[in-house]
């Protein structure tokens, strides 16, 4: 994904703390907290490590890699909760960066909607290789970061369609998948999109890099990570577009490395973590507001 990032933008700055918003949660931050947790894990550490950091979490615990795709996911089985946790991997080698910039949109046949190619294909590797795996009368409950994120959502779709129980899906920093006919029919799937403030990767693929009269758009509204507990809602209206006004700000002041660094799951888990004992919306507007100035990156 850094591949494009250079394309693209984000990051708010500082500021005192105005009043906050109603506290109304829209996301259980302590379980996205222990997904995050366990997805790092999955991406980064051995499968030894692994399994001794995570098995004793589930009754049942595999760690897969997809040869075709280089791809990998973990899948992890509650049987007393009757519950599926499914994790996908995001970018992580050159096949997976070349499966980004296959923007290209092709239509699925299942579900009649235009995705972006390269994430279509690596979503239904995860999808043949997974449904036999999976529990009928089960929950799922899948997250994923980055490419794994666009996966997760047309995974999440094609299970859905399946008849499958698919509770939640989480999108951590994901970028768009799909064009405005297609999440028009999106809006049953059970999806939060997390989104970390300054995080470039929600902007892409460019809304004008494919077809500017048909480009590519996000599936709902986002939560967005804000420092300390605060968090807020980005809806149709200020989602995505405002973040893209600061990517030249980036540039003329070479900060556009400390955005990527937002990006890293690393990060992303830096601001999940204090929400997972307190977290407080506040509004979308005075967001910037509630992100302290970094300079040289964080």
């Amino acid at each position: 994904m850094a591949v494009l990032v250079v394309l693209l933008l984000s990051a708010s700055l500082c500021g005192a703390a105005p009043a906050v918003a109603a506290d109304r949660h829209l996301v259980d931050f302590a379980e996205l907290l222990h997904l995050s947790e366990a997805y790092r894990s999955m991406r980064d550490d051995t499968e030894q490590q692994i399994r001794q950091d995570w098995g004793a979490s589930y009754d049942e615990l595999a760690v897969v890699d997809i040869e075709s795709t280089r791809n990998r996911y973990m899948i992890g089985i509650l049987d007393s909760a009757k519950r599926v946790e499914i994790f996908i991997r995001g970018t992580a080698n050159r096949q997976n960066a070349l499966a980004d910039m296959k923007v290209a949109k092709r239509r699925n046949a299942k579900l009649g909607i235009n995705f972006h190619r390269g994430f279509e294909d690596m979503a239904m590797a995860v999808y043949k290789e997974i449904v036999p795996r999976l529990r009928p009368g089960y929950q799922l409950v899948i997250f994923g970061h980055s490419l794994g994120a666009a996966e997760a959502t047309i995974l999440g779709l094609l299970l859905s369609a399946d008849g499958w129980q698919v509770a939640r899906v989480y999108a951590s920093g994901s970028p768009r998948v799909t064009d405005a006919a297609g999440a028009a029919l999106c809006g049953s799937l059970p999806l939060i999109r997390i989104v970390n403030e300054g995080d470039p990767v929600p902007l892409l693929p460019p809304r004008t890099l494919i077809s500017p009269a048909d480009p590519y758009v996000h599936i709902g509204d986002a939560v967005a990570l804000l420092d300390g507990p605060y968090y807020c809602v980005l809806g149709e209206e200020s989602k995505s577009e405002p973040l893209a006004v600061d990517f030249w700000r980036s540039l003329k002041t070479n900060t556009l490395r400390s955005d990527v660094n937002e990006h890293f799951i690393a990060s992303y888990i830096e601001r999940i973590r204090p929400k997972a004992v307190e977290a407080v919306e506040v509004p979308a507007a005075d967001r910037a507001r509630y992100i302290a100035a970094q300079p040289g990156g964080r």
